[in-house]
C-alpha cells in the first residue's frame, strides 16, 4: 500500500523534473537569441536529444522498478506460504501422529487461496507425492534444471502449456528446522511418536520422514497465478509511455517554438504568442479561475468558472467582482491585503444565478516586476461531487457498523422463531375453530412470520446485495409488480397509471430485486396516500445505453429533514415501520450500479427516479 501512495508523488516529481527541464532549455534558448540561424538549429536538436534520452531512461527505469517489485512480491508470498505450510504441519506432528492424509489435505485447502495454481511435494525427480490436486498424486512434475542442484529458496517463471505464465517457487521441504530448538522439538517428537516412527532414531534425522520410500528429501513447489501481476504491469506501462510521449510532445513542442521565436526575434510577435498560449492554458484548467483587476472588477473568466457559477463571462466582464461572488470577496480582499495567501477554504456560494455551489476558493495577488499589484486571481474549485461522495462514503459506513450489528441479533433471534412457530402451530391444532385458544395460537403465528420477514430484511441490509442477472424486459416487470398492488390501490382510492414505450424495454438485471424494489416504492407511495387518495404514475423510457423508471405519487410528501435520511436503515416516519423498505431499494439499485435520487415536498407529492445501465 505504501508503494502505491508513493507512486503518484513520484510520478508528478517525474513530470514536474521534465517540465523543469524543459523550461531551462527554452530559457537557454532564449538567451543565445543572437546567434546564428546554424547554431540554434543544434542547440535545438541537441536539446532534444538529451530530453529523448532522459524520457527513455526515467521510463526504463520505472518499468524495472515495477517488474522488480512484482517479482519480489510474488517470491514473499511464495515463501510465507511455503512456511505457513511447514508450520502447519510442524504443529501437527506436534499434537498426534501426522501422516501424509493429513498433509494432503493441508495442501489442497490452501491450494485454494486466491493466486495459487497449485502446490506439491516432489521428489528431487519430480515424482508427485502430494500435490493439492488429488488426481496429480503419483504423476510427474516437470522441474526447472536449478532443483536438483540449488539450496534455498528458489523461483522461476515459466510459460506453461496452455500459454499461461506462471511464477513457481521452490524449496526443500524441512518443517523442522535443523537447529537447537528444532533438536529439542524432535526428541519431543522422537519420544511422542517412537523412534523408527519417521523412519530410524529422531536425532540421526534432522527433518521429519513424511516419505520414508524418498532416499533424498523432497522438494515443496508453489505455483502462483503471474497473470494479475503482469495486467497491472502491463498497465503501469502504459501508463509510463503515455507519460513520456507526453514529455517528449511537451519538450519537443516547446523547443521547437523556442527555435521558432529565435528565428523570426520580434519581442512583440513572441509576447502576443506567449499570451495567446497563456490565456489559452488558463481558459482549459478543470478548476474555475477568475482575474480581478486592480478596481475590483471582473477582467476575466475561463470555461470552468462560467461551469460553476452559471454565469457568462461576456456578461460578468467588468462588474464588480464582489457582485459575482457575494460575500466570498470580501474574505479573499482580507486575506490578500494582510499578505497572506488564501488556500483552500471551504465555502458556500449562492451565485446571482441562483445557484448554490460548495466551492474551495483560493486567491493570490498578481504582481508585476516592481512588486505592485495589478490585480488578483481566485481559483474556484467545484466541491459538489467531493461532498456527495463523503456523503455516500458516511452512508456505508453507517450501513457497515449497522449491519454487523443486525446481523448478529437476526441470527440468534431467527432460530427461536421456528421452534415459537412450531408450538404454535401445534397448539393451534389441538383446538377446533370455535375456540379461542385456536385464534390466539393464529396471532401468534402471524406474529412470529412479521417479526421473520423483519429479521430477513435485517439480513438483505447486513450482508452484500447478490445479483442473479438475465435479460428481462422490464415493461413485464413494471406491470407485474403493479398487479400486485393493485387491489390495495383501489381500496384507498389511488388510480396508478403506467406509461412505457410500446417497445420492450431489455436490460441486464435481476427480476426479482428489481420487482422488490418497486413494491417498496410502490406500498410507500399507498401509504402517503391513504387518508387522501391520489393518483400512482409509474414512467418507463429508454434514452441512450440507459433504462430510466419514474415513481411519483400524490402523497403527503417529505420536507428537507426527511429526505436526508430516507435511505438510512431504521429511518423511518410511519409508527409499524421497519425503516428498511428504502434502505433495501437504495443497496439493490446500486448494485445494479444505477442511482436512485427523490424529489419531495410537503403536501406536494413525491417523485423517485431509478437510472439503471442497460446493459450488453
Amino acid at each position: 500500500m505504501a508503494r502505491q501512495s508513493e507512486e503518484p508523488i513520484r510520478r508528478k516529481a517525474l513530470i514536474h523534473d521534465c517540465n523543469k527541464g524543459v523550461y531551462a532549455a527554452m530559457k537557454l534558448t532564449l538567451e543565445r537569441s543572437s546567434n546564428t540561424s546554424r547554431s540554434g538549429i543544434w542547440v535545438a536538436a541537441g536539446a532534444v536529444l538529451i530530453l529523448i534520452l532522459v524520457v527513455l531512461l526515467l521510463a526504463v527505469r520505472n518499468h524495472r522498478r515495477e517488474v522488480d517489485n512484482a517479482d519480489g512480491l510474488l517470491l514473499a508470498k511464495g515463501d510465507a506460504l511455503l512456511r505457513t505450510i511447514e508450520a502447519g504441519t510442524r504443529a501437527g506432528m506436534l499434537r498426534m501422529r501426522w501422516g501424509r492424509g493429513q498433509l494432503q489435505h493441508l495442501l489442497e485447502e490452501t491450494g485454494r487461496q486466491p493466486g495459487v495454481l497449485f502446490i506439491a511435494i516432489t521428489s528431487p525427480s519430480g515424482r508427485i507425492l502430494a500435490h493439492s490436486d488429488r488426481d496429480a498424486l503419483g504423476l510427474g512434475l516437470r522441474l526447472p534444471r536449478e532443483a536438483k542442484e540449488a539450496k534455498g529458496l528458489r523461483a522461476v517463471q515459466r510459460e506453461e502449456a496452455d500459454g499461461n505464465l506462471t511464477f513457481l517457487v521452490w524449496r526443500e521441504f524441512k518443517p523442522l528446522i535443523a537447529d537447537s530448538r528444532s533438536g529439542r522439538m524432535g526428541e519431543h517428537m522422537g519420544r511422542m511418536h517412537g523412534g523408527d516412527h519417521m523412519g530410524g532414531s529422531w536425532k540421526d534425522k534432522k527433518d521429519h520422514r513424511l516419505f520414508p520410500e524418498e532416499r533424498d528429501k523432497p522438494l515443496i513447489v508453489l505455483a502462483l497465478d503471474r497473470t494479475p501481476y503482469d495486467l497491472v504491469r502491463n498497465r503501469d506501462l502504459r501508463s509510463t509511455l503515455v507519460i513520456s510521449g507526453l514529455l517528449l510532445l511537451l519538450g519537443v513542442g516547446g523547443i521547437a517554438s523556442l527555435f521558432w521565436f529565435q528565428t523570426y526575434r520580434l519581442a512583440k510577435e513572441s509576447l502576443r504568442d506567449t499570451s495567446a498560449m497563456a490565456r489559452e492554458v488558463v481558459t482549459s484548467l478543470p478548476v474555475g479561475l477568475m482575474v480581478v483587476d486592480r478596481d475590483g472588477a471582473v477582467a476575466f473568466m475561463n470555461a470552468a468558472a462560467e461551469e460553476i457559477s452559471g454565469l457568462e463571462s461576456s456578461v460578468v466582464r467588468g462588474k464588480p467582482a464582489a457582485s459575482v461572488l457575494p460575500g466570498l470577496m470580501d474574505t479573499v480582499d482580507t486575506a490578500l491585503n494582510a499578505g497572506n495567501p488564501l488556500h483552500e477554504e471551504e465555502h458556500l456560494c449562492r451565485f446571482p444565478s441562483g445557484r448554490s455551489v460548495p466551492l474551495s476558493i483560493s486567491a493570490s495577488s498578481i504582481v508585476h516586476e516592481d512588486g505592485g499589484s495589478v490585480g488578483r486571481v481566485v481559483i474556484l474549485r467545484d466541491l459538489r461531487e467531493v461532498k456527495r461522495l463523503e456523503k455516500e462514503l458516511r452512508h456505508k459506513e453507517k450501513l457497515a457498523a449497522i449491519g454487523d450489528m443486525a446481523a448478529g441479533v437476526a441470527h440468534e433471534i431467527r432460530n427461536p422463531l421456528s421452534s415459537i412457530k412450531g408450538i404454535a402451530t401445534y397448539f393451534r391444532g389441538l383446538f377446533d375453530e370455535s375456540h379461542d385458544a385456536r385464534e390466539t395460537a393464529g396471532v401468534m403465528i402471524d406474529e412470529v412470520d412479521r417479526l421473520n420477514r423483519a429479521v430477513t430484511e435485517l439480513l438483505t441490509i447486513a450482508g452484500p446485495t447478490r445479483l442473479v442477472t438475465a435479460r428481462h424486459n422490464v415493461g413485464d416487470l413494471v406491470e407485474r409488480a403493479v398487479r400486485l398492488v393493485e387491489a390495495e390501490a383501489d381500496s384507498l382510492g389511488v388510480t396508478v397509471t403506467v406509461e412505457a414505450p410500446e417497445t420492450p424495454v431489455m436490460g441486464i438485471l435481476d427480476a426479482d430485486r428489481l420487482t422488490q424494489s418497486l413494491l417498496n416504492l410502490f406500498l410507500n407511495a399507498l401509504q402517503a396516500m391513504k387518508e387522501t387518495g391520489g393518483r400512482l404514475a409509474v414512467t418507463l423510457e429508454q434514452p441512450p445505453g440507459m433504462i430510466r423508471l419514474s415513481v411519483a405519487d400524490t402523497g403527503c410528501g417529505m420536507d428537507a429533514a426527511t429526505l436526508s435520511s430516507i435511505f438510512d436503515p431504521y429511518f423511518t416516519t410511519k409508527a409499524d415501520g421497519t425503516g428498511l423498505g428504502l434502505a433495501i431499494v437504495h443497496n439493490i439499485i446500486e448494485a445494479h450500479g444505477g442511482t436512485i435520487e427523490v424529489n419531495s415536498r410537503p403536501d406536494q407529492g413525491t417523485r423517485f427516479d431509478i437510472g439503471l445501465p442497460q446493459g450488453d
